[in-house]
């Protein structure tokens, strides 16, 4: 029984890192200023 709860954090965690990687690559090579440069924004009141 405490195998599986074993195998069941632990593969969470790797789960948890992995996801933190990715995101935090993406958050690098996407940046969200290039939104406002591609379309900017209407200038309406």
């Amino acid at each position: 029984m405490g195998l599986m709860y074993t195998t069941v954090i632990g593969y969470a965690i790797v789960l948890g890192i992995a996801a933190y990687f990715t995101m935090h690559y993406l958050g690098k090579a996407l940046n969200s200023a290039d939104a406002e440069i591609i379309d900017p924004k209407p200038e309406v009141k």
